[in-house]
C-alpha cells in the first residue's frame, strides 16, 4: 500500500473527515467471503495506518473462510481510501443467464433500496465475464438502468476490466474477433485496466482486458478519443476487422495490477489482475469524495465525463501491449486514451485540484 500511495501521489493522506457521509464499498459474489482476522493481519503487516477504518457487512453472503478475491478487495480499497467507512457487500446466487456469472441485480436492488444517507458513494467490483455471456438480454438491460440510477444519485461504480487481454475469458477470439467484457464495457460504469512496473513511467499490463463493445456505442464523452485511437495506422495496431471501432471503448483508467500482497487464511499471497487495480483506484476516488463532502460539496457520482474532460489529471501510460490471440497482438498503449490503460492511472493531487473546483 505504501508504494501505491506514493506512486499515485496519495502519500500520507487519510480519509474519514466526512465520516458517515462518505461510505465506500466492495462487492463480493460466488462464495467469496470476508474474514475479519485476515484483514486485521493485513493491517498489522502491510498498512498499520488503516487499522482504524470502520468495516460493516451488508448482504446475505458475507462471513466465512476468506477468499482471495474478496480479501484483496476489502484490504486494498481501504488501504488507499484509509479511514473512510468501508462496507463489504456480499451476495449469494448467480445470474439467470449463466450459473457461473454473478447476481449483479441482487446487489443493485439493495443499492436502489438503500437511502441516500446510507448508501456507499463508491463501489469497487472486481467481477465480470465475456460480453456475449450476458449481453444482449433483458437482465443486462435492467442492470444498465440500475447503473444509470446509481450515477444520478451520486454513486461512482468502478469495475475491473478483466484479465484476458483482448481475448475472451477462455483466451480465444471467436470468428477472429476480440472479445469485449461485461459489465466493464457498459457505458454507465468506470472500467479499470491494469499497469505494471511499480514506478513511473508505468507500462500496460499484458493481461489488462480492453477494447470496444460490440453492443454499446461510444458515448459522446469519449467518442472522439476512442475513434481516433481505433483509426491509428501505426504498425503495432491490431487488424481493424478484429473490433468495432465505433463501440464503447474501455477501460477508462488503469492502475498497478501485479504483486499485491494479500492476506488470506492467515497467509500472505502475491496477487495480480485488474481485480487489484479496481479497489486501488476506487479507494483514491473515496478520498476525493471525502475532501469534497468535508467542504460541503456533493459526491462525484458517474466519473467518466469528468475524467475524459480532464485527462491531464491522470498519468498517461504509453508503454507496453495487451495480450492478443495467437499471432495477433492486442491493443498497444499509446499517448492519450488507449484500449489497454484508458486515460491512464490516477494522480490524486491533480484529481483533487480538478474536483475541488467543481460545484
Amino acid at each position: 500500500p505504501a508504494n501505491l500511495r506514493e506512486l499515485y501521489s496519495v502519500n500520507d493522506v487519510l480519509g474519514g473527515t466526512a465520516k458517515d457521509n462518505n461510505i465506500q464499498a466492495v462487492t463480493a459474489f460466488l462464495d467469496q467471503l470476508y474474514s475479519a482476522s485476515d484483514l486485521e493481519k493485513f493491517w498489522e503487516k502491510e498498512f498499520p495506518a488503516g487499522a482504524d477504518t470502520p468495516i460493516k457487512l451488508v448482504g446475505d453472503a458475507t462471513t466465512g473462510r476468506g477468499g482471495i478475491e474478496s480479501m484483496l478487495d476489502i484490504e486494498y480499497m481501504p488501504a488507499l481510501g484509509a479511514l473512510n467507512p468501508t462496507e463489504f457487500w456480499g451476495f449469494s446466487g448467480s445470474s439467470p443467464q449463466d450459473d457461473a456469472d454473478e447476481p449483479f441485480l441482487a446487489w443493485l436492488t439493495v443499492v436502489s433500496n438503500t437511502t441516500d444517507a446510507e448508501v456507499p458513494k463508491v463501489f469497487s467490483t472486481s467481477y465480470g465475464e465475456d460480453e456475449t455471456a450476458e449481453v444482449p438480454s433483458d437482465y443486462a438491460d435492467r442492470i444498465n438502468v440500475e447503473f444509470m440510477k446509481a450515477g444520478l444519485r451520486g454513486i461512482s461504480l468502478l469495475f475491473a476490466s478483466g484479465d484476458s487481454g483482448s481475448a475472451s475469458d477462455a483466451g480465444t477470439c471467436p470468428n477472429d474477433r476480440f472479445m469485449p467484457m461485461w459489465p466493464a464495457g457498459s457505458p454507465y460504469v468506470t472500467a479499470v485496466g491494469g499497469t505494471s512496473g511499480g514506478k513511473m513511467p508505468e507500462s500496460a499490463w499484458g493481461g489488462s482486458s480492453g477494447g470496444y463493445s460490440d453492443i454499446f456505442a461510444a458515448p459522446d464523452w469519449q467518442a472522439d478519443v476512442t475513434l481516433a485511437y481505433a483509426e491509428l495506422e501505426d504498425s503495432d495496431m491490431p487488424p481493424a476487422s478484429y473490433f468495432n471501432k465505433t463501440g464503447r471503448g474501455f477501460p477508462d483508467i488503469a492502475a498497478q495490477a501485479v504483486e499485491y500482497p494479500v492476506v488470506v487464511n492467515g497467509l500472505t499471497t502475491p496477487v495480480a489482475g485488474t481485480s487489484c487495480a479496481c479497489p486501488c483506484s476506487s479507494g483514491i476516488f473515496g478520498l476525493l469524495n471525502d475532501a469534497r463532502l468535508a467542504a460541503g460539496k456533493s459526491s462525484l457520482g458517474f466519473l467518466n465525463p469528468l475524467l475524459y474532460a480532464n485527462p491531464e489529471a491522470l498519468n498517461d501510460v504509453t508503454l507496453g501491449v495487451q495480450g492478443g490471440c495467437g499471432r495477433v497482438s492486442g491493443f498497444p498503449a499509446k499517448q492519450g486514451w488507449d484500449a489497454v490503460t484508458g486515460l491512464g492511472s490516477p494522480n490524486y493531487e491533480k484529481l483533487l485540484e480538478v474536483v475541488m473546483k467543481l460545484q
